[in-house]
């Protein structure tokens, strides 16, 4: 039976515009007929893996990188070692990276190499005003990919000087060089970032293989019902000699108790960080792989609770952590508490605010949904990190008192599981 990891949060933001549509609204959603607050499951997986709270955890070359800048790096890592035309087919190689065989061969047949054929470029890259080439997409990648791309580069300068055919891109060279560089990556590269293990990636060609990730993330919902507010604000010009501001302007910001949640596959993360299977595709579970699956784990609900999307951060200096984190390690399928909030949080409720309001009916829901289906007996471990005076409202024994003690316990519990490919 498969074991899920399940983490469960309550913040409240001061008023902020922490994350904005492209009008610069906050974003926000209508859940049980009521407008509430949101933050995108996107904006939280990118804070989440760029926060200290996570990266601190792990070595650089543990850690994922995404880009489409894949050229720049592997030209950095070779500095001089390729000639104009060598340096070009390698441009134009990785440029088609992303594209699917039939596209990039009739982007290549549509230029030549004085125009960028092949690569996506960027004009006014550099202090010269050079385009700078850019691989079709973003690719999320781990150093030791980038660094295998380098070491194919080095070993095949010779080929890359035949890309070019009489100004022309050749696709036949291109493609064949694709798939030995599908198979040098195959052979020379072992393992998946940590963050590309838990986040996932979806790649559109075979270079890089796609990564199902094992960690879901629901997008961030307020409790209460939504206002959305303006600022009306002005700017002093500190050398101007009239009165009167030299600025106006108006920006939009919101304030909100969020419930936030995300589950993590433990045995598909073990398996996404484990190597290559020899005589076969996919991957496999080892003792590596299970240490580092289970050491991400305390890094991701450290990260949930205490980083802070960076939206106008300056103007509102929204830094608050969670005020109730539950972390549940459960054998089965997973469970999401958001139901708790389909009627709206009212501020009166409960007489102690909305934050103590929301403690209160996530844990009268999570106490119903569970003994209702029997779930609760598929509670391995339960820990739990409440800072408001909530007598009653805790599960017996599930209490911690600092984030410290919670992320400790909780890998203590799983490391006394089993590797999940065996269990």
């Amino acid at each position: 039976m498969t074991t899920f990891i399940e983490l469960h949060a309550l913040r409240s933001f001061p008023p902020s515009n922490l994350n904005r549509d492209d009008l610069g609204t906050p974003k926000t959603a209508v859940f049980g007929g009521a407008r509430r607050l949101r933050i995108s499951s996107q904006c939280l997986k990118r804070t989440w893996r760029m926060s200290d709270n996570f990266r601190g955890t792990f070595a650089a070359d543990q850690l994922g990188v995404r880009t489409d800048r894949l050229p720049d790096e592997v030209l950095k890592a070779l500095g001089g070692q390729l000639d104009e035309s060598s340096r070009a087919g390698l441009i134009a190689l990785l440029g088609s990276i992303g594209k699917k065989a039939a596209k990039a061969k009739a982007d290549d047949d549509d230029g030549d190499a004085g125009e960028g054929a092949g690569p996506e470029t960027e004009k006014g890259g550099d202090s010269n005003g050079a385009e700078r080439p850019r691989t079709a997409h973003l690719l999320f990648l781990s150093r030791q990919e980038i660094e295998a791309v380098a070491d194919f580069a080095r070993k095949n300068a010779g080929s890359f000087a035949k890309v070019f055919n009489k100004r022309k891109v050749d696709s036949k060279a291109i493609e064949k060089l694709r798939k030995e560089l599908e198979e040098h990556l195959r052979t020379n590269t072992s393992k998946n970032a940590v963050d590309v293990g838990l986040f996932g990636r979806f790649v559109t060609s075979g270079e890089f293989d796609t990564v199902e990730g094992a960690l879901q993330v629901a997008h961030a919902l307020g409790t209460q019902k939504v206002e959305v507010e303006y600022d009306y604000f002005t700017a002093v010009d500190d050398l101007g000699d009239t009165a009167g501001a030299g600025h106006l302007g108006e920006s939009e910001y919101a304030s909100s108790v969020l419930y936030l949640y995300a589950c993590c596959d433990l045995g598909q993360l073990e398996r996404n960080l484990g190597g290559r299977r020899a005589d076969s595709e996919g991957r496999e579970c080892d003792a590596e792989a299970q240490a580092l699956a289970r050491k991400s784990l305390p890094a991701v609900v450290r990260a949930m609770a205490e980083a802070t999307p960076k939206g106008k951060k300056t103007g509102t200096a929204p830094h608050t952590p969670a005020e109730y984190v539950e972390v549940v390690v459960r054998r089965g399928a997973p469970l999401s508490f958001a139901n708790a909030f389909i009627k709206p949080i009212d501020g009166r409720e409960g007489n102690g605010g909305v934050m103590a309001a929301s403690i209160g009916r996530l844990a009268k829901h999570r106490d119903v949904v569970e003994t209702a289906y029997g779930r609760d007996k598929d509670a391995v471990a339960r820990f739990v990190l409440c800072l408001a005076d909530m007598d009653g409202a805790l599960p017996s024994g599930a209490s911690v008192k600092t984030i410290d003690e919670l992320a400790l316990k909780l890998g203590a519990a799983l490391d006394a599981l089993p590797a999940q490919s065996q269990a």
